[in-house]
């Protein structure tokens, strides 16, 4: 009985966490369509402040769901890791809401050129493709596919990410000192938070597979350190 209990817990901890995520994936996909259509106003950064507070929320609500589901529960070990799985996953969604008050502050406070606006909107653009690749996985798929088809879609990334970043140094050529001072550097910033997406996405599918596959990180661990 505290079986089914248990899988009933973890399945709607997982509606809760899915609702989260598709909401900072909508938080990110609005920002988009604004900078694409170059209208960042008052109006937006409010919708994303209001956005980013609902977040908290789901941030709060399902920490206090996995408290009550071990209090109540006693989970074995396998449930217990799928708790601490969301617990992990939570804080990546939290931090990529985060980010998303930065650039849209960015945007409404500065005059882009179309250049940056382009290089950001090409960089977002993949970003939100490997987010919805990794979210669809999620609903339906098993962790360690969802996890394969996340590191597909983290090079794919991040190969399209480094051509865009190469792209910078002709944009430099282009611009005044007084400009790349100005807007540059707050750029580069938000570049980086777009680059963060991903690694974050990467993270939450890693959590998963986690449950029930530890020694895959234990040895991923392991590598890291050697080469070190």
């Amino acid at each position: 009985m505290n079986y089914e209990i248990m899988k009933q817990s973890e399945r709607e901890l997982q509606v809760e966490f899915l609702k989260f995520y598709d909401h900072v994936y909508k938080t990110w996909q609005f920002i988009y369509k604004g900078v694409k259509n170059k209208n960042i106003n008052s109006s937006e950064v409010e919708e994303i402040y209001r956005m980013e507070d609902l977040s908290n929320h789901f941030e709060a609500k399902i920490q206090d769901d996995c408290i009550w589901s071990i209090s109540k529960n006693e989970p074995m070990a396998n449930h217990l890791r799928y708790i601490i799985a969301i617990l992990n996953s939570i804080k990546d969604l939290e931090r990529m809401a985060d980010y998303g008050v930065s650039a849209i502050r960015f945007f409404a406070n500065n005059k882009i050129t179309n250049d940056i606006r382009n290089l950001v909107i090409e960089i977002l653009k993949g970003a939100l493709n490997g987010m919805l690749k990794v979210f669809n996985s999620l609903k339906v798929k098993p962790a360690i596919d969802t996890y394969k088809i996340c590191q597909h879609a983290h090079v794919a990334f991040k190969n399209n990410y480094n051509k865009m970043v190469e792209k910078l140094s002709g944009i430099l050529k282009d611009h005044t000192a007084e400009q790349i001072e100005r807007l540059f550097h707050g750029a580069i910033i938000i570049i980086k938070h777009i680059e963060r997406l991903m690694d974050h996405v990467a993270n939450i599918a890693e959590n998963f597979v986690f449950i029930k596959q530890p020694d895959l990180f234990f040895s991923k661990h392991s590598k890291q350190i050697d080469k070190a």
